[in-house]
């Protein structure tokens, strides 16, 4: 094979092996969710938009261009094996579908085909055109969104309700946009001329990053000494958190603002940007604490700084933990309940959860957080980061659901006869919290460890893993003990 379609393929073959679980066993087990698709969706513009990012990433962009080969023959190369990796991503969950028993007929092909269609002829255009390999493939997925969210609108101004007529014209209209970006997406690239220069994976254009931190800049300049220092560097580092934010809150108010000629589709534009927000925002704050430093190769160096190396790091888990949750727990709540108050029947009175419950989000918020600082903790980039938290939390899901149904099997017998684990679910919940904080000291931990020796080799991480997964099934095992005792005591 050529060296470079197999230089190509070990940048995606990861990216494919890490998201197949999570196209498989979703659309096996549980079709009819749409959690394969969702993976599928996923995993298409990953792989789509590490083609051309991951040399930005590295800084051999320059390396790529200045080869004695055509810039046409080294695009049709790497669209090669993007397209050979979207497809086999695609013929995946249609297989899925199969052995399932849902059957390819009751799947709209031309709509899944759409998916890795918009993310190959999207995702190569944005990343060249923003040189950022994660905001490319948010462009990715915002400007199709956006011009369908847009197209929606109008129709429904308009009165067109169609559905035959809809569909069609969307169809055109994504394959309209494939064409395009496409095209502009290969001129980029013919005319790409690389600049030398270290590369953030996240970050803001140097425009708007200028306007915003000058005022910021002066504000803080009264802060002084060491610990100051050190939390003003952590605040530049989660600089691209607020900006989600400042996006998020635009997405909520224009959706808002269209609630009066179409609160359906208002409902859907706010509800989906607080989903995506919630499940996004505490992945890169925690992501980017750490791993934008390994990538930047100044990990160690931050280690010979005078101030301890605990110091270092109860500075940049204050700033990581309390930007998560301002900004990914109390700000989507804060727009689900502006939202609901639209939308829904305004309650009498006031309500609020069980303290248990409230206690209970915090700390899931926290250790989603700690997760992906985990995980950057032995990453060379960011992405590499937020995927590897993905597949923790996930696995951790599934060690869990299957603690649980081996529980339900072979345990008491009020257990086994019990019909659905919802039925002592009541009695479980109350556990979270303690489980909740167990987990997020352990994986601080592990983090710290990590964070001291700049990575840990793999036999230690492997030992790390495990003990997270025995962890999460004792606890499941404890749980039902206590809620045994607790119906018979």
């Amino acid at each position: 094979m050529n060296a470079r379609l197999i230089k190509e393929t070990r940048v995606l073959l990861p990216i494919f092996a890490c998201m197949l679980p999570l196209m498989v066993l979703p659309g096996i087990l549980e079709p009819a969710e749409g959690l394969g698709y969702f993976a599928l969706g996923v995993a298409c513009v990953v792989m789509a938009g590490s083609t051309f990012g991951t040399e930005f990433q590295h800084r051999t962009i320059s390396l790529l261009l200045s080869q004695p080969i055509a810039r046409s023959v080294i695009w049709r190369e790497k669209m090669l094996v993007l397209g050979a990796g979207l497809a086999a991503s695609l013929a995946v969950v249609l297989g899925c579908l199969a052995i399932s028993g849902t059957g390819i007929g009751h799947v709209e092909w031309l709509p899944l085909a759409l998916i890795p269609l918009c993310a190959f002829c999207g995702a190569p255009f944005w990343t060249l055109s923003l040189r950022q390999s994660i905001a490319g493939m948010v462009a990715a997925v915002g400007v199709p969104c956006g011009m369908l969210s847009a197209y929606a609108l109008v129709n429904e101004l308009l009165g067109r309700t169609e559905p035959a007529a809809l569909a069609a014209a969307v169809v055109i209209l994504l394959l309209v946009y494939c064409a395009v970006v496409y095209w502009q997406g290969y001129a980029k690239f013919k005319r790409l001329e690389a600049v030398d220069m270290p590369a953030r994976e996240l970050g803001l254009p140097a425009g708007l990053e200028a306007m915003l931190v000058a005022p910021l800049t002066k504000v803080s300049s009264r802060f002084r000494g060491p610990y100051a220092t050190l939390l003003k560097k952590e605040f530049r580092v989660q600089q691209i958190s607020f900006l989600l934010a400042g996006v998020f809150v635009l997405i909520g108010v224009a959706g808002l603002c269209i609630a009066k000629p179409s609160a359906e589709l208002a409902s859907g534009v706010v509800g989906g940007d607080i989903v995506i927000y919630a499940l996004i925002l505490p992945l890169v704050a925690g992501a980017i604490s750490i791993a934008e430093e390994r990538g930047w190769g100044i990990a160690e160096w931050h280690l010979t700084l005078p101030p301890s190396a605990l110091k270092q790091w109860s500075a940049k888990m204050l700033v990581t933990l309390t930007t998560s949750l301002v900004l990914g727990l109390v700000l989507p709540v804060g727009m689900f309940f502006a939202a609901d108050q639209l939308f829904g029947q305004p309650s009498q009175g006031t309500w609020l959860p069980p303290v248990y419950a409230i206690l209970s989000w915090v700390l899931s918020q926290m250790l989603m957080t700690s997760v992906a600082v985990y995980t950057a903790s032995f990453s060379k980039t960011t992405l590499q980061a937020i995927l590897a938290a993905l597949v923790v939390l996930i696995a951790s899901g599934g060690v869990l659901g299957l603690a649980a149904v081996m529980v339900h099997q072979v345990g008491p017998a009020p257990f086994r006869y019990a019909g659905h684990l919802r039925a002592v679910a009541d009695l479980i919940v109350p556990l979270l919290p303690v489980a909740l904080c167990c987990m997020l000291l352990l994986m601080q931990w592990f983090a710290w460890l990590n964070f001291r020796r700049n990575g840990p080799p793999p036999l230690r991480l492997a030992a790390q893993l495990t003990v997270v997964f025995l962890v999460v099934w004792i606890f499941m095992w404890v749980s039902y003990s206590a809620v045994f005792f607790l119906r018979n005591g």
